[in-house]
């Protein structure tokens, strides 16, 4: 009897993994581009898609290629609103069974926790962790896969997905509260007429904030039945991938203190290796702890309002001037200005 060989599958979803359905995002992206104006051939340029790939409904395109789109486009749309009217074409979009799920989900609460178990099938670009304080949940966001320069504009694009897609599900805009990296952009009128006014920039964290009673307001096409339906269909098809930057921060959030020499311990590989494989995403191994620190500094002091004494043992610093100069580093700020 012959021996069945398969096929050899990597760990971790990389920039150049074919994974992503032509007709979802690309499409919709393809579409909205020429309909400003945009010529297809030259939005096809350096991205190795084929335009019958777009309509065949069966390709699958890498992030990369996707990248490359993005990028495309932004040169030859000239408007500053493409990333939002993108994101008003994601939900609920060409997505299938992820679509169907959350479209039926209960509330908000039960959407985000779909989100979060199937976030590649709709989101692979970004991942996030919460926490909670008295009166808000707290999303804080991370690039998943080295999205570089095209990392605002995705931004812009899934965060109007949010809140066009709660809008639909609630019949009411939901009053988020964003908190950017970037600085305050000229086009702030599409921020404004897309996400609402509660707009923070400049700030060292890329976050969403919705008051803790949102989460429970039912949505209008909740449906158990429906739901359930669309996640065994969604459990059938090939499992997802977490990206190799994602799986890191994973796991240095669990070992803040791990050195590069344990963490590609950890991860089966060279040192040399693992600096090799962030430097294809551009990002180095100090980089990310520091990314990590910050966002746990912050938590500590401006959500939980602990002391520096307290947040310097939790964060097993040896002493508290030593993490005042650190948070300065990060955020820009210290401690006492992040507490107010």
């Amino acid at each position: 009897m012959a021996r069945q060989v398969t096929a050899y599958r990597p760990r971790y979803l990389s920039l150049e993994d074919k994974c992503l359905p032509a007709h979802q995002l690309a499409a919709s992206l393809m579409d909205l581009a020429i309909s400003r104006g945009a010529n297809k051939e030259r939005l096809l340029r350096g991205t190795k898609i084929f335009y019958q790939d777009i309509k065949s409904g069966r390709a699958l395109l890498s992030p990369a290629q996707l990248l490359a789109l993005m990028a495309n486009a932004q040169s030859q749309v000239a408007s500053h609103d493409c990333s939002f009217l993108l994101g008003r074409r994601i939900f609920p979009g060409n997505y299938g069974h992820i679509s169907n799920a959350l479209l039926h989900s209960r509330d908000l609460k039960d959407a985000l926790r779909l989100l979060q178990v199937f976030r590649l099938q709709i989101c692979p670009f970004m991942h996030a962790y919460t926490y909670r304080d008295n009166q808000q949940l707290h999303l804080v966001f991370n690039d998943a896969l080295g999205c570089a320069a095209q990392w605002q504009f995705i931004t812009e694009s899934y965060f109007t997905a949010l809140v066009a897609g709660t809008r639909l599900l609630l019949d009411r805009r939901v009053p988020f509260h964003f908190d950017f990296p970037f600085a305050r952009p000229r086009h702030i009128q599409e921020y404004e007429e897309n996400l609402g006014y509660r707009l923070n920039f400049s700030q060292p964290l890329l976050r969403i904030r919705v008051d803790l009673p949102w989460l429970d307001a039912p949505f209008l096409q909740q449906s158990q039945n429906l739901k359930w339906h669309a996640i065994r269909q969604l459990k059938q098809s090939e499992p997802a991938r977490l990206g190799f930057i994602e799986a890191i921060r994973n796991h240095l959030r669990l070992h803040r203190q791990q050195t590069l020499q344990d963490t590609a311990s950890a991860f089966d590989m060279s040192p040399a290796t693992l600096k090799r494989k962030l430097k294809l995403y551009n990002i180095r191994f100090q980089q990310l702890q520091d990314e990590l620190g910050m966002q746990q500094a912050i938590h500590l002091l401006q959500v939980k309002k602990l002391n520096n004494e307290d947040t310097a043992s939790l964060m097993d610093f040896s002493d508290v001037p030593n993490f005042r100069r650190a948070v300065k580093r990060w955020t820009g700020s210290t401690p006492s200005q992040l507490r107010l």
